[in-house]
């Protein structure tokens, strides 16, 4: 597919975590979307998102994350990071360079 560009999912404890990856970079680049992901996350969005950041794909291997589908209320930021380590875990992602996209970075 152009750009490496695919869409996968990551169980989290009792449900989900949407991700797409494209590039082939040496280097892992993490994407973290803002608050727009609560209206729309990232799946199937692989193709989309590469082609707007590919800028990236040639030096990055890039993963741009949801946050896990079903959140519990008094769910925290803390909590967030949590579940991003654990899909990194998963994926076997060990170092990253990350981004936050319209989090305040």
């Amino acid at each position: 597919m152009l750009l490496h560009a695919k869409n996968g999912s990551i169980r989290i404890g009792d449900t989900d975590m949407d991700y797409v990856s494209f590039g082939k970079g040496n280097n892992v680049l993490i994407m973290l979307p803002g608050l727009a992901d609560g209206l729309a996350t990232v799946k199937g969005m692989a193709l989309t998102l590469a082609l707007t950041y590919r800028a990236y794909a040639r030096d990055y291997s890039v993963y741009v994350f949801s946050r896990k589908n079903d959140i519990p209320e008094n769910y925290s930021t803390w909590d967030m990071a949590e579940d991003q380590a654990k899909a990194m875990k998963a994926l076997n992602i060990a170092k990253a360079n990350v981004m936050g996209v319209s989090q305040g970075g």
